[in-house]
């Protein structure tokens, strides 16, 4: 047998990355620090020279007979005139440490600078360990709602998973939904942009085009994970490599990869198909689905849940957000084996052809119907609104959603009733919203 004697790396696949097995890659990401322009290796040497000056402090202290004795002797005698040997041991370690950590503190900060502000890092870090050991949150829902949630969540934990319905059909999401045969976007988008902590990247997910016959009404963000589940070959590896590339404070699951459609009926057994649909016309919905039945949920949004310290539904539409986030078998099934805490934020107003007439205790009700378990908490909004606003939301067929606390007797759950009304607006306000979740911990 001839035994071939395996080439040694060049500087170009050092630098490049060598074609070897994980061994192999490990010894040249070491080798590439010593590369030309990484400016490492200057500091090193100080490091190095530190720890040279250190020794020869010690061995000041310990050393007693060995032909170093004479080199010792003349230093000691010379440099230092004949001081004791404990003081000249001192004052050599002394400065080979001082040294040592300069170095090391110089060549940290040139590491770090090509990546971030080193001024920065130490601030990072404190924030990122301590949202690290964050309470564990799994958040549903879809529309607004959630990604507004998710903006305050992120500023407590770094535990935060939000789990979003995929059945828009409608607008931008519609249109690539048609094309491309990939589930509702839209609201994938916004979480995303909700959780990043990339300077700019939410205005960017969020741009929406007004130019261009293709383009126009797009926004960068649907396009992105379109773009991403062309390039993977599947919805489900798409948001992976989403959540892995945009630099996220938690993570943001779709609760199926597949494009299921909603559906939904009336009282009167009417059944609709799409979520658009459901506001065609006035009325109250009773039950809902997805169609296909029996949609293979998102592997990651089904073990997110089942680690959650505590799983909140909503703030959203009861019928197009919060109930089709949790409508997949595995995302159901992992709700209902969860010792997690269950939170229901009831929504504010209703919603047209969907949640007319219903109360708060109706939301409630359809929640446990379509889940199969009880929230033990329900956060309701008791402000009043100003009449500036409910005249507005009037207009479009929207009143508030009545609360009456009597109906809630005897089912065992925990009425959070306070003011939690964005000033200006008929929606939640993220702070209010997560301090109070914050405090159930």
């Amino acid at each position: 047998m001839i035994w071939k004697r395996a080439k040694p790396p060049n500087l170009q696949e050092i630098s490049q990355g060598w074609r070897a097995n994980p061994a192999d890659d490990r010894f040249l990401s070491a080798l590439r620090w010593w590369l030309p322009g990484m400016r490492v290796k200057r500091f090193a040497f100080i490091a190095f020279l530190g720890v040279l000056m250190m020794f020869l402090g010690i061995v000041h202290f310990t050393w007693q007979e060995s032909l170093l004795d004479l080199f010792l002797e003349i230093i000691h005698s010379t440099a230092y005139f004949a001081i004791p040997k404990w003081i000249s041991g001192s004052l050599w370690f002394g400065t080979g440490l001082a040294v040592f950590l300069l170095g090391l503190r110089w060549m940290n900060r040139s590491m770090l600078s090509a990546i971030t502000d080193p001024g920065s890092v130490s601030k990072q870090v404190y924030i990122r360990r301590r949202l690290e050991a964050g309470t564990r949150i799994a958040a549903l829902g879809g529309g607004t709602g959630l990604s507004r949630v998710l903006r305050g969540l992120k500023a407590e934990t770094a535990n935060v998973t939000a789990v979003v319905a995929v059945t828009d059909d409608g607008g931008s999401t519609g249109r690539l939904r048609n094309s491309f045969g990939v589930p509702a976007v839209g609201d994938l988008v916004d979480c995303l942009a909700a959780l990043s902590e990339t300077e700019g990247l939410p205005e960017l997910m969020e741009y929406r085009f007004q130019r261009g016959d293709e383009l126009k009404g797009h926004t960068f963000g649907n396009l992105m994970l379109v773009s991403l589940s062309e390039l993977n070959g599947d919805f489900a590896h798409a948001m992976r490599r989403a959540n892995q590339v945009l630099r996220l404070r938690g993570a943001v699951w779709p609760a199926s990869f597949e494009a299921a459609k909603l559906w939904a009926e009336r009282s009167d057994g009417t059944r609709i198909y799409g979520e658009t649909a459901l506001r065609e016309q006035p009325g109250r919905l009773v039950r809902a689905g997805l169609n296909p039945s029996g949609v293979a949920a998102m592997p990651e949004a089904a073990q997110a849940i089942q680690r959650a310290e505590i799983i909140v539904l909503g703030p959203g539409s009861l019928f197009s957000s919060v109930i089709p986030s949790f409508l997949p078998q595995g995302i159901q099934a992992a709700i209902q084996q969860s010792r997690a805490r269950l939170i229901y934020i009831a929504n504010i107003m209703s919603e047209r052809g969907e949640t007319e007439g219903m109360d708060v205790f109706d939301h409630y009700q359809a929640v446990v119907q379509h889940l199969g378990r009880k929230p033990s908490v329900v956060l309701v909004n008791v402000a009043p609104l100003p009449e500036d606003i409910l005249r507005r939301y009037k207009a479009e067929g929207q009143v508030p959603v009545r609360f009456t606390p009597a109906k809630f007797e005897g089912q065992g759950v925990k009425l959070i009733t306070q003011d939690f009304l964005e000033p200006g607006f008929a929606q939640h306000d993220p702070s209010k919203i997560v301090k109070a979740l914050m405090g159930l911990k």
